[in-house]
């Protein structure tokens, strides 16, 4: 776009009245001349005997010097002088002419010589500024297209250093994803194997209620590989793209309620879950979801809180968000530093003190929680001070169904 806006400003500059002519075909440009001459002819027999020196050829002598440089000025002056010899031999009557009419010859002939040499030259210098104009613009279009050649290569390399990049964080996240899954697999799976050999092991040697408890904690670790493996596919899916989910009329009491109720009965026992939430809120959202989604901050409240703890599960309508009901999970742990707070979501992400620390995470439970929350019309984010002992609070947002308006679709379809 450079080059044709500057090429297209010298082509107008160049392409003036004066040079209209010069473009031309040969064989135009040469009549012109030739009919100027013609008509200066005419005007010369009929002006004669007034005025012998020819000086009305000075039209078709310029148009020649011009159009034709000086080969055009020198044939068309050769014209002039063998017509003007001609006509003031015939007007005479005799090749000796009186001394005044030479003398006015001579001028005409010098003034025409005169005429065509500085038309000629100018015409010269023309072509000498055009041809400079010309390589000037040709040597600007050439500094422009490596310079546009140069951006582009340049460009070219950012977006392949942009892509390196991009596809070096690809392989960071999924070694990290492989390191976090593989030792989250690890750690409830060798706990559990280690359960079922010493039942194996000791079948017959172990009383009824050490079986039980060695069963029990089997299960638990079973419970932990189902919901690593849950994470794992909720997250692969959601990166695939997942189909809208089925909404329902949910109590949200009800809903807290079952996931406590099936919650770790070893988190259970070494934390107090306090649930408060008014029987009447309902929301419309998918049970599946809000499960999974309560579940996961239920697991991590518990996780990362000391025992005997409290940790509670409440729920209000919106104060910001009209239609809105807010559910949140507040636990009394160590907390998260500010600055980390908006990084929380993001797949793989981890706090940078549980990175070398003992708690385990793939750090991926609240990017699915994010996810199922948004597919269901509402949002999710967490509140902290970072101070520890004041804790974390996890809240998220769903469409809320009022009880008027519930109470009139029962009486319509009572009615």
């Amino acid at each position: 776009m450079l080059i044709c806006s500057e090429r297209g400003r010298d082509l107008r500059y160049l392409n003036t009245w004066s040079r209209f002519f010069l473009n031309l075909p040969s064989l135009v440009r040469l009549s012109i001349v030739l009919l100027s001459f013609l008509a200066c002819l005419f005007l010369f027999v009929m002006a004669f005997p007034s005025q012998f020196n020819g000086s009305l050829f000075a039209l078709p002598v310029a148009l020649a010097a011009w159009l034709f440089k000086w080969r055009g000025a020198g044939l068309s002056i050769a014209a002039t002088v063998l017509t003007l010899a001609i006509i003031n031999s015939m007007a005479i009557g005799s090749i000796f002419w009186p001394q005044r009419v030479w003398n006015d010859f001579l001028v005409g002939i010098v003034a025409l010589l005169a005429e065509g040499g500085i038309i000629g030259y100018l015409r010269h210098t023309l072509d000498l500024v055009q041809a400079a104009q010309l390589k000037t613009l040709e040597a600007e279009q050439q500094r422009t297209i490596a310079y546009e050649q140069r951006i582009e290569a340049l460009q070219e390399k950012q977006r392949i250093a942009l892509a390196y990049e991009q596809q070096q964080q690809v392989d960071r996240l999924k070694n990290q994803f492989i390191l976090n899954v593989s030792h989250e697999l690890r750690t409830p799976l060798t706990a559990t194997s280690g359960y079922l050999e010493l039942l194996l092991a000791q079948h017959g040697q172990l009383d009824s209620t050490t079986q039980a408890n060695f069963l029990k904690n089997a299960m638990h670790g079973c419970e932990e590989l189902q919901a690593l493996v849950d994470n794992v596919l909720d997250a692969l899916q959601i990166g695939e793209g997942r189909e809208d989910p089925e909404e329902e009329e949910l109590a949200v009491y009800a809903v807290a309620h079952e996931v406590i109720e099936a919650f770790d009965p070893i988190q259970r026992q070494q934390h107090t879950i306090q649930l408060d939430i008014p029987e009447h809120l309902i929301v419309q959202a998918n049970a599946e979801y809000v499960r999974r989604v309560l579940r996961n901050l239920l697991s991590n409240a518990c996780k990362y809180s000391p025992i005997d703890t409290l940790v509670i599960v409440s729920a209000a309508p919106s104060s910001d968000i009209t239609s809105q009901v807010c559910i949140s999970v507040q636990d009394a742990g160590p907390g998260i530093p500010p600055d980390e707070l908006p990084l929380l979501f993001g797949q793989f992400v981890r706090l940078k003190r549980d990175l070398s620390g003992t708690v385990p995470g793939t750090g991926l439970g609240l990017y699915v929680c994010k996810q199922m929350v948004e597919a269901m019309g509402g949002r999710i984010w967490a509140e902290s001070t970072g101070i520890p002992g004041q804790g974390s609070r996890f809240c998220f947002t769903l469409p809320s169904v009022s009880r008027t308006s519930i109470t009139s679709e029962a009486a319509d379809l009572h009615s």
